[in-house]
């Protein structure tokens, strides 16, 4: 079960490029392991090691969501010659990237398999509202942690998307959120649907619509390689991407928050 369309540009699922396997978690497990998360940008890259196959990027904090700023990175890579079979990652001067970073005393390293998400390297007109989206959300994790305690952030599959352009949930009419997130709490039968959902915190718009469409159309991906066997219980983050409502082929309602 794979949505790769949705999921390839954040780095934020199971990723294999060419030999290049990443082992990755869900946007708001990423948050919630992360010691720093933020928005940088890119300003100088250097001191390559051709044997060790490194090199470092100076970098400067546009937004800090969580931890402390840092001034420089470790990448894995040669500078403009990265081999994506390596796992290994090509970063630019000027460039602008949402990180999700684990690391200590500073210290932080990149590669291909890193939670991170490029952004254009001049803000476009709806990066304000995609960013403020995302530090609600980031302030609700923070604020309730406890309240997802013994549980994990996965993914869904919708078998119903096929040829369509949207799925279901992004077809809803006259939906007029109150917030852009939604946190379900999902239990699994053993076709991994779901047979119940107890709402963490709701849209408030067509919560009971949404419900009944995650009932009869999705199927939960439970974490890969992760000790799974005695869990039916998962947490599913639904965001309201607003501004794909002129786009087509982008979801209107999804786990994608792009």
């Amino acid at each position: 079960m794979k949505k790769l369309s949705l999921l390839l540009f954040l780095f934020l699922s199971f990723i294999n490029v060419s030999a290049c396997k990443c082992v990755m978690s869900n946007f708001a497990e990423n948050y919630l392991d992360a010691d720093v998360v933020g928005v940088i940008k890119i300003l100088k890259v250097y001191g390559e090691n051709a044997q060790q196959r490194t090199y470092k990027a100076d970098i400067e904090f546009e937004k800090l969501y969580k931890g402390a700023k840092f001034t420089t990175l470790n990448v894995r890579g040669l500078i403009g010659n990265s081999s994506s079979a390596a796992c290994e990652k090509d970063v630019k001067p000027n460039e602008r990237y949402l990180i999700l970073l684990k690391g200590s005393n500073k210290n932080f390293s990149i590669s291909s398999c890193s939670p991170m998400s490029q952004l254009p390297e001049k803000p476009i007109k709806d990066e304000s509202i995609e960013m403020e989206k995302l530090s609600n959300v980031f302030s609700y994790l923070d604020k309730n942690k406890f309240k997802f305690k013994g549980l994990q952030f996965t993914y869904y599959y919708d078998e119903t998307m096929g040829a369509n352009t949207r799925s279901e949930l992004s077809k809803i009419r006259n939906f007029k959120p109150k917030q852009p997130f939604a946190i379900y709490k999902v239990k699994l039968n053993d076709s991994f649907k779901i047979k119940e959902i107890t709402p963490m915190t709701t849209f408030g718009s067509k919560d009971k619509t949404i419900e009944a469409i995650m009932k009869k159309n999705l199927t939960i991906e439970t974490p890969m390689f992760k000790d799974t066997s005695e869990k039916n219980e998962y947490l599913v983050l639904l965001f309201y991407n607003k501004q794909n409502i002129k786009t087509e082929n982008k979801e209107i309602i999804s786990d994608s928050w792009f």
